[in-house]
């Protein structure tokens, strides 16, 4: 342990000296170099094209100004990402690289104001410009219209156009840059002014407005010409050659920094090297050591590893043991909160039947006085219809009542009321059908009564129930047999049948489908099943269908324990729920009741479910019942 001190000391030192040139060694990034002269040659680009633009603008070669903005952002962001690249500059030289990047930022400041203000100046001489040839055509066409014959001064006329003429002549070519006298042509310009009062007032109109546009050429493209000369001196160029002289040092520099640190780093990495082969040597010596001694910890560890064999094994009994009775309680906790819900929509539902049975009372007894005194009504009417004839002395009178009866289509109403009646006693029918179906259906055994009940009824009054969500899907036909009363729990199975039909409702396709209710008896027991043609179970799904909140249909669709719950009631009664099924076929459930319960069902209370895995055997042809 004493000779490792030395060792370890040395080793920090070695590795603190080579951290350290590391940290030291000037960052050499000559990718960032790169970019930055790269930006530099983009900048002197957009600013010859700029230039070159501005005078394309002055000679009308551009018609709008937008190659004059395009640079603008370009050249307003370069500079800044030239500033701020690390590497290029070294720690020396960076405020002098910054101070000439703002020094070029600040010139094509310039710059630019200098070219917003030659695109004002330009924008103005362009428009005058272009209007002066349509000022000398309109002067032109008014002289030649008052030197038509009968009218004087046809000579005047001519020589005011012909100065106009000369005018515009001198005003294009000195636009085009040719030698131009000022003075004479000041003196061209007062000579048309002061002839303007001998002329007509449109043509003298006319001649002022020619004369303020050449005035306004000659002032412009004065100011035009001292922007671009100004533009063209903009000192950027000398700017932009400066920094990259800077880059171009400051990247020697480096380069030269960094070779003496690569030779520094060398030496070091070598004595490093060094002393690692000598501690790799010792730690071999030592790895010799530590395998003796880790023989006899093996030989510890492996008792010790039968002792954590068996205990997690008790643990992990322990724990399955703690998830089957968790299990069981999630399981037992939803079929109490599915039966609190059924209960209190049995009551509900008892309730609004028991609300709607009143007034349908009401409706069924007016119903029955209106078709008496509907038939007292009609007899009369046709006591009148005889007594037509006789009427006939009285002069009118009859034809009179043959005009009421044909207007009030009497005729028509005998006939229809009859028929109105008869539709309204059928749908009060209809509807007291379903309220004692919902009356049946709610029902509730709160105290697990068992009673005489007729399965037929049952599967009757459920169906007007889910009647809405059936029919519209598929047809529902049943082929009942003869099926005696059984002893049972009505409500129980009634929730149970709804289970089914609504499941196989479900369960077809997009097309409408068909559900069969079959019932019958066999071996002192009765059964009954439902099959729909749908889309069938598949053989992954078919294990777990029973199981607590297992389900198929997407989230908010369905709880996972309508078949578990359906499950546990046929247990309760003694019976079985048997599964046909095959993917795209459809499916069958039957479910097997016993006719009369065993009289321990009354000694104690109903025994709990048992799990979809310890089911009765299956019925011939049909896949083990789950």
């Amino acid at each position: 342990m004493k000779a490792a001190l030395p060792l370890a000391a040395l080793g920090l030192v070695l590795s603190g000296a080579l951290l350290f040139l590391y940290r030291q060694a000037p960052g050499n990034d000559a990718p960032a170099y790169f970019e930055n002269v790269a930006r530099l040659r983009q900048i002197r680009q957009l600013d010859a094209q700029w230039e070159l633009d501005a005078m394309k603008s002055k000679l009308g070669i551009n018609q709008s100004y937008d190659a004059l903005a395009e640079p603008l952002p370009q050249l307003d962001a370069l500079p800044h990402q030239l500033n701020a690249r690390p590497g290029a500059p070294d720690r020396d030289g960076g405020a002098e690289l910054a101070a000439g990047v703002a020094a070029l930022e600040r010139e094509l400041g310039r710059k630019a104001a200098l070219i917003e203000s030659f695109k004002s100046h330009n924008a103005v001489l362009r428009n005058s410009m272009a209007f002066l040839p349509v000022a000398a055509d309109d002067i032109a066409a008014l002289a030649e219209r008052y030197s038509q014959p009968g009218r004087g001064g046809t000579l005047r006329f001519m020589r005011t156009e012909a100065g106009v003429r000369k005018v515009l002549l001198q005003v294009l070519m000195f636009e085009d840059g040719a030698r131009f006298d000022q003075a004479g042509f000041e003196r061209a310009l007062a000579g048309m002014m002061a002839s303007q009062d001998t002329l007509p007032a449109d043509l003298a109109g006319a001649l002022r407005l020619f004369v303020v546009h050449v005035r306004t050429v000659l002032r412009e493209c004065q100011k035009v010409q001292d922007l671009l000369d100004r533009i063209a001196a903009a000192p950027t160029a000398a700017h932009m050659d400066r920094i990259s002289t800077l880059l171009n040092r400051g990247q020697e520099r480096n380069a030269l920094q960094m070779q003496q640190h690569r030779r520094y780093l060398l030496l070091l990495s070598a004595a490093l090297a060094a002393l690692l082969l000598y501690a790799a040597w010792r730690l071999i010596r030592s790895h010799a050591i530590i395998n003796s001694v880790n023989g006899q910890l093996r030989q510890a560890n492996e008792g010790l590893e039968a002792a954590v064999h068996e205990r997690t094994a008790e643990l992990e009994g322990a724990y399955g043991q703690l998830q089957s009775e968790m299990a069981e309680r999630k399981q037992l906790e939803g079929r109490l909160v599915q039966s609190e819900k059924l209960a209190s929509i049995g009551q509900l539902a008892a309730g609004v039947a028991h609300e709607i049975n009143n007034p349908l009372g009401f409706l069924a007894s007016n119903a029955d006085m209106l078709e008496q005194y509907l038939e007292r009504i009609f007899e009369m009417l046709s006591i009148y219809q005889d007594a037509e004839p006789a009427m006939a002395p009285v002069p009118g009178l009859a034809a009179r009542m043959r005009a009421q009866r044909v207007r009030l289509e009497l005729d028509y109403l005998r006939a229809d009321i009859p028929v109105m009646m008869a539709e309204s006693r059928d749908g009060m029918g209809r509807v007291s059908k379903i309220v004692q179906s919902l009356k049946d259906f709610s029902r509730t055994d709160s105290l697990q009564q068992w009673e005489w009940a007729d399965l037929h009824r049952c599967i009757d009054s459920t169906l007007n129930i889910i009647a809405s969500e059936v029919r519209k899907v598929a047809d529902v036909r049943k082929e009942y047999g003869a099926l005696p009363e059984i002893e049972c729990m009505p409500s129980q199975l009634n929730q149970v049948f709804m289970n089914l039909l609504v499941n196989a409702s479900h369960a077809v396709g997009p097309l409408r489908g068909l559900i069969t209710i079959r019932t019958g008896v066999a071996d002192q027991q009765a059964w009954i099943e439902v099959g729909d043609n749908g889309c069938g179970i598949s053989d992954e799904v078919l294990p777990r269908i029973f199981d607590p909140f297992f389900t198929t249909k997407p989230i908010g669709k369905g709880t996972g324990l309508g078949l578990s719950l359906s499950y546990g009631i046929v247990q309760n009664h003694h019976g079985r729920i048997d599964v046909e099924t095959a993917p795209g076929a459809g499916s069958r459930f039957r479910i097997t009741l016993p006719l009369r319960q065993r009289t321990e069902v009354y000694a104690q209370p109903a025994r709990r479910s048992a799990s979809p895995a310890s089911a009765q055997a299956p019925m011939t042809g049909m896949t083990p019942a789950l």
